[in-house]
C-alpha cells in the first residue's frame, strides 16, 4: 500500500475457511528477492488485516507473505506479493535506487547457537489440567539454527503445535493432561555448534493408574492384592486408594475401601471357585484418577484335593509306568502340574522324581527287583495338594489278565442330567495292554460326533456330549488280550425335567373366597420322581402370577374375591429343574357354591342301561348352570365312577354299560359357567338292570286317518305320542327314505313324543309319510297321507317328433290334469296364438308354412287353475324330418354258455327308415330257424337260439337309407360247459 525509504506497509484479505474457531492474528515474513529463506517481519502475531514491516534496507526488493492462526495454529502461508524495492521518498518523488559501485562478496558471520529462557521456563512450569502449556524460548545464532523439540515416550508433532523462526521457538499443548508432564527437551544445532536444555512442567491433574496390580496370595475365600504407587501422581501427593471388586458374571463393582493407604489390600468372605475382576484408583488433592483393573478374572481357590487313585499301570525292569485321575476339586484355581515322588522298601527318604503336567507318566532309572511306593501331588496357585499313594510295586517285568477298574464309578453307575456332557474314564490293567471294545445292550457302540469312545494308554474313556434320555441304559466294555478276556457293565442314568401336568385342572369346589383344585402327574417324569409342583394364579385382566409351592396334586387357592375371574398353572419339579407350565385352567369366578341337584329318579330300565331324570339345583352360585356329572356305584360295596364322557346339558340322561342284573345307585353333580361345581345330590333309589318289555303303541289323533290337506305356502304338522319300555326309537320316513332335520322340514322327537313340521308346502312336499317306533318288544308304524293342493307344474321335456309335444307335467298340483293348452309362436312375432285344446300328452299342429321357423309351448290345467307354460327348448323349422342312420351299441362283447338263447337288441335313430343288414366275419348273415335278425321302427334285434361254438365270431350291422350309411360290430364269445357221466 505504501513504500518508503526502509519501510513498506501491506494488507490483506481474511481467509476464506476458518478453520472451525476464530482467526487470533496474523503472522507477516519477508523474503529478499535474490534470498532463499522466509524471515518473520513482526514479534506478535498482527491481529489486523494492515502492517508496516520496518527496517528494510533502501535499494532492496522483497516479497512478503502471510499466514492465519487460529485455536489449532497456523495455517497455510499466502502466495508471495509481487516484488518490492525500497527507495528513498521526498516531496519531489521516488529517488532512484542506489547502485553499488564494486560487487562484495557476501559472507555469512557464523555464531554459536543460544536461547534464553525466561524465570518461568527455569523453574518448573506448573499448569492445571486442560489448560495450555506454553513455551516461548527467543533463539540466537549464524546460520540460523535448527531446533528440534523432544520428550520421552511422546511423539511432539502429534502433540504439540511447534512454531519456529529465525528469533524465537514456541511449543504450543492446548487442552494438556497429565501425560503431558515431564522434561521437554530443547536442541538448538548450526554449522558453529549445538546447544541443548529442558523445561520440567508439572500438570496439576488427578493421579494416573497404580502399575503392577496382581494377587498375592489367594486362598478358598479371600484374596490379597498388592500394587505400586502411580508413575503419575498428578503433581499432587497421592492420599489414599479406592479398591473394588465385581464377579465376572456381573457388570458393576462394589465398593470395598475408599480410604486405604498402603499398597496391599485383603480381601475376604469370597465365594470359593468364583471368578472376580479387581480395580485400585489413586486419588489425591484434585480428585480420584484413573483405576487399574486385574486383566483376567481371579478364581478364588485353595490348594487342591488329592488325585484320585494313582495306578501303576505297567512294570518292566527298570521302570514303573503311573497313571492317575485329576483331583475332584482343583481348589478354585486352575492346577499347573503334578510332582511324582519316589519311595524304596525299606526306607523312609522320599525322592522327587519329576513335575510334569500331563495324567500319566513313567518313572525310569529303578533297581530291578526293588519294591516302590509312590506318591503324587496336585499343584495350583497356592500350593500342593495332600499326597496320593499307589500299592507297592516289584521292579521286573510282568504280565497280567486284562481287568477293569471300577472303583472311581459308583455302584457301576452313572448319573447325568439330560444336556450335560458325560465322560466316564475307566482304567484298564493287564499286560500286555489289552484292546477294548464297546456295545450299548447287545449291539456294538455306533461311534458318532457326539457319542464315542477314546483309549489311552492307562483307560478307557466313554463321551456322550448333550446327552438325552434315549442315551440312558447299559454300557458294556470288553477287555481282550493274550491271556484273556474280561467283560464289565456300567449303567448310564439320565435325568431330565419333567412333562407339564397333565390337564386339565380340575375344579373341584369352588366358593365365594377360594377354589379347590387337582390335576394329574405329569405324563414323562424325566426319569426322577416328582418333588413338587408350584401353582400359579393370575387374575384373569393381570399380567403377574403369584406362585406357591404344593407337595401333592390338590391345592385350595384362598384368599380370592367374590365375583372376580381367575386362572390357574401347575408346573411340576423334580431334582433336574422346571418342567413347562400346563395350559391355564378355563377361566372361573370365586362365587358362592352351587346348590345340589335333586335326587336322580329312573325312568327306564333295561339290562344294560338306565334313563335318569333330576331336579335343577335352586340355587346356581350366581352364574347360569352350564351341565351335569352322572356318577354311578355298584352296590354293595363298589366306587363312585363318572358315568358320562359328554357334558351333560339337560336334566335327564341315559347310563349305558351296565351288568345285567347288578344293582346301582346314582348321583348328579351340577357346574356353572364360572367352573364351579356342587356337591353331589343325595343317591337314587337302589336299581337293578332287568329289561321290562312292553311292545311299542303309538297314540295318533283320529284326524290323521284321512288325507291331511294343505294348501300350497301352509304349514302342516304331523304328530304322535309313542309308549313302550324299553323306550322305543323313533323313525320317519317318506317313500322308503328316513327323513332328517332341515331347514324346511322340522322333527321334534322326545322319549314320548314326536312331531314332524313342515314349512311352507309346496306340491311335492306332499306325500305319504310313515312313522316307525320299535323296541326289543316289536315295533309299530302309522301312515299319514298329505296332499298339498297347488296349481299344476308346467308339461315336462318338451319335444318335437313330426311337431308333437310328449310327457305329462312333473306334478298336476294334487288335482287331476284335465287337458293341455297348445300356443304357438311365429318368428319375428312377439304375440302367443292358442292353436288348440288337447286331453292327451300328444297334439299334431297343421297349417305350417315350409321352411318358415315356429316356437311352441304348452299349459296344463286342473280344476285348480292353469300351470306355467313349458316353452319347446329351440325354434323348430317346418320340414320334412331327416336323420341319418345311427346307433349306440351299449355292449360290443357278448358272451353266452353253450347251449342258451342270446339276443341282442340295438336301439338305432333314422328318417326316413333304413334298411338292416347283418354279417358275420364279413359275410352276409344266412338267417336259419335257429338264427334270425327282425327290424322296427326303433329297434334292431338279433336272436341266436341254443348257442354253439360256431356262433362265436365277429358281427357287424349296416344301416342304410337315402340319407346315408352307417356300420357297427359286436362280438360273441361261447363257453361250453361239459359234464362227464360216471364216477373218477
Amino acid at each position: 500500500d505504501n513504500v518508503s525509504r526502509n519501510a513498506v506497509t501491506i494488507s490483506w484479505r481474511r481467509p476464506a475457511q476458518d478453520g472451525g474457531s476464530d482467526i487470533r492474528g496474523y503472522c507477516v515474513e519477508r523474503k529478499e528477492r535474490r534470498g532463499m529463506r522466509w524471515v518473520r517481519a513482526c514479534k506478535r502475531t498482527v491481529p489486523d488485516l494492515r502492517f508496516k514491516v520496518q527496517g528494510l534496507s533502501e535499494g532492496v526488493e522483497y516479497e512478503f507473505r502471510v499466514t492465519a492462526e487460529n485455536k489449532a495454529g497456523f495455517g497455510e502461508p499466502s502466495e508471495p506479493s509481487q516484488p518490492v524495492i525500497v527507495c528513498a521518498v521526498n516531496s519531489e518523488g521516488v529517488g532512484e535506487p542506489a547502485e553499488v559501485e564494486k560487487v562484495t562478496e557476501l559472507v555469512d558471520q557464523e555464531s554459536l547457537p543460544d536461547f534464553e529462557l525466561d524465570a518461568e521456563l527455569r523453574r518448573t512450569l506448573v499448569v492445571r489440567c486442560r489448560a495450555s502449556i506454553r513455551m516461548f524460548v527467543p533463539i540466537r545464532g549464524r546460520p540460523v539454527p535448527e531446533v528440534t523439540w523432544s520428550k520421552d515416550d511422546t511423539n511432539l508433532k502429534q502433540r504439540a503445535h511447534i512454531d519456529t523462526t529465525e528469533s524465537y521457538t514456541l511449543l504450543v499443548i492446548p487442552d494438556c493432561t497429565r501425560y503431558d508432564a515431564g522434561k521437554y527437551n530443547l536442541c538448538l544445532e548450526n554449522v558453529a555448534g549445538k546447544k541443548t536444555g529442558f523445561v520440567n512442567v508439572k500438570v496439576l491433574d488427578t493421579p494416573g493408574p497404580p502399575v503392577n496390580l496382581i494377587p498375592r496370595e489367594i486362598t478358598k475365600n479371600s484374596i490379597t492384592l498388592q500394587w505400586e504407587i502411580p508413575i503419575i501422581d498428578g503433581g499432587s501427593k497421592i492420599h489414599n486408594y479406592i479398591v473394588e471388586k465385581r464377579e465376572a458374571t456381573k457388570k458393576a463393582y462394589t465398593v470395598l475401601s475408599t480410604t486405604w493407604q498402603k499398597c496391599s489390600f485383603k480381601i475376604p468372605d469370597l465365594v470359593e471357585g468364583t471368578y472376580y475382576y479387581f480395580r485400585v484408583t489413586a486419588e489425591n488433592d484434585l480428585g480420584v484418577g484413573e483405576p487399574a483393573e486385574t486383566p483376567e478374572p481371579i478364581r478364588v481357590s485353595q490348594a487342591p484335593s488329592a488325585p484320585e487313585n494313582l495306578y501303576v499301570t505297567d512294570v518292566t525292569a527298570d521302570s514303573a509306568s503311573l497313571a492317575w485321575i485329576k483331583p475332584l476339586h482343583d481348589g478354585g484355581s486352575l492346577i499347573t502340574g503334578y510332582v511324582i515322588e519316589a519311595q524304596k522298601k525299606d526306607t523312609d527318604q522320599w525322592v522327587h522324581m519329576a513335575t510334569i503336567k500331563a495324567l500319566d507318566y513313567t518313572v525310569t532309572d529303578l533297581i530291578e527287583g526293588a519294591e516302590y511306593t509312590f506318591r503324587i501331588m496336585a499343584v495350583n496357585a497356592s500350593g500342593r495338594s495332600d499326597p496320593r499313594e499307589s500299592r507297592p510295586a516289584i521292579i521286573k517285568e510282568q504280565t497280567s489278565a486284562p481287568s477293569f477298574d471300577l472303583r472311581g464309578v459308583y455302584q457301576k453307575t452313572v448319573i447325568a442330567k439330560s444336556g450335560d456332557r458325560v465322560k466316564v474314564e475307566i482304567p484298564v490293567l493287564g499286560k500286555p495292554r489289552p484292546v477294548v471294545s464297546w456295545k450299548k445292550g447287545d449291539i456294538s457302540l455306533k461311534e458318532t460326533q457326539r457319542i464315542n469312545t477314546e483309549t489311552t494308554q492307562t483307560s478307557t474313556i466313554l463321551n456322550i456330549g448333550e446327552i438325552k434320555r434315549t442315551d440312558g441304559g447299559q454300557y458294556s466294555m470288553t477287555g481282550k488280550n493274550m491271556l484273556g478276556t474280561v467283560t464289565e457293565t456300567i449303567t448310564v442314568l439320565v435325568h431330565d425335567i419333567p412333562g407339564p401336568p397333565t390337564g386339565p385342572i380340575k375344579l373341584d369346589e369352588v366358593s365365594c373366597d377360594y377354589v379347590l383344585m387337582s390335576w394329574e402327574a405329569p405324563e414323562n417324569d424325566g426319569g426322577v420322581p416328582i418333588n413338587n409342583y408350584i401353582v400359579e394364579m393370575r387374575e384373569t385382566t393381570g399380567t403377574s402370577w403369584v406362585e406357591a409351592l404344593v407337595v401333592g396334586n390338590i391345592f385350595k387357592s384362598t384368599g380370592l374375591v367374590d365375583g372376580i375371574a381367575y386362572e390357574h398353572r401347575v408346573t411340576a419339579e423334580n431334582m433336574a429343574g422346571l418342567s413347562k407350565p400346563s395350559k391355564p385352567s378355563e377361566p372361573m369366578y370365586a362365587l358362592d357354591p352351587i346348590d345340589q341337584p335333586g335326587r336322580p329318579v329312573a325312568l327306564n330300565i333295561t339290562r344294560h342301561e338306565v334313563t335318569l331324570s333330576w331336579r335343577k339345583p335352586e340355587g346356581d352360585g350366581g352364574f347360569s348352570i352350564t351341565g351335569y356329572t352322572v356318577e354311578r356305584r355298584e352296590m354293595p360295596n363298589g366306587r363312585w365312577l363318572k358315568a358320562n364322557f359328554n357334558n351333560i346339558l339337560e336334566t335327564i340322561y341315559t347310563v349305558s354299560g351296565l351288568t345285567e342284573d347288578a344293582t346301582y345307585e346314582f348321583r348328579v353333580t351340577a357346574r356353572n359357567s364360572a367352573g364351579a361345581v356342587s356337591a353331589p345330590s343325595q343317591s337314587s333309589e337302589a336299581i337293578t338292570c332287568r329289561d321290562d318289555i312292553e311292545e311299542p303303541r303309538l297314540d295318533v289323533d283320529a284326524s290323521y286317518s284321512s288325507n291331511v290337506v294343505v294348501m300350497a305356502g301352509e304349514v302342516f304338522k304331523l304328530e304322535a305320542s309313542v309308549t313302550g319300555r324299553p323306550l322305543p326309537s323313533l323313525v320317519w320316513t317318506k317313500e322308503g327314505k328316513e327323513l332328517v332335520d332341515t331347514a324346511k322340514l322340522e322333527i321334534k322327537t322326545s322319549d314320548f313324543n314326536t312331531t314332524l313340521i313342515n314349512k311352507e308346502s309346496l306340491r311335492r312336499d306332499g306325500g305319504v309319510f310313515t312313522l316307525t317306533a320299535s323296541n326289543p318288544g316289536g315295533f309299530a308304524k302309522f301312515t299319514f297321507n298329505v296332499k298339498v293342493l297347488d296349481r299344476p307344474g308346467p308339461p315336462d321335456s318338451l319335444t318335437v317328433t313330426d311337431v308333437a309335444a310328449e310327457k305329462c307335467p312333473d306334478h298336476d298340483g294334487g288335482s287331476r290334469i284335465t287337458g293341455y293348452i297348445v300356443e304357438m309362436q311365429g318368428k319375428g312375432s312377439e304375440k302367443w296364438t292358442q292353436v288348440m285344446v288337447v286331453k292327451t300328452n300328444e297334439a299334431v299342429v297343421t297349417g305350417l308354412t315350409q321352411g318358415e321357423e315356429y316356437m311352441f309351448r304348452i299349459s296344463a290345467a286342473n280344476e285348480k287353475g292353469m300351470s306355467d307354460p313349458r316353452p319347446l327348448s329351440v325354434p323348430v323349422v317346418a320340414k320334412d324330418l331327416v336323420i341319418s342312420p345311427t346307433f349306440k351299441l351299449h355292449f360290443t362283447t357278448f358272451s353266452v354258455l353253450a347251449g342258451d338263447d342270446l339276443k341282442i337288441d340295438v336301439p338305432y335313430a333314422a328318417c326316413p327308415k333304413a334298411t338292416a343288414t347283418w354279417l358275420k366275419g364279413g359275410v352276409v348273415l344266412k338267417e336259419t330257424t335257429r338264427v334270425n335278425a327282425e327290424a322296427t321302427d326303433k329297434n334292431l334285434l338279433l336272436v341266436i337260439k341254443e348257442a354253439c361254438r360256431d356262433d362265436v365270431g365277429s358281427y357287424t350291422v349296416k344301416l342304410t337309407n337315402t340319407v346315408g350309411e352307417y356300420d357297427a360290430g359286436v362280438k360273441i364269445t361261447g363257453y361250453v360247459v361239459e359234464k362227464k357221466e360216471g364216477s373218477g
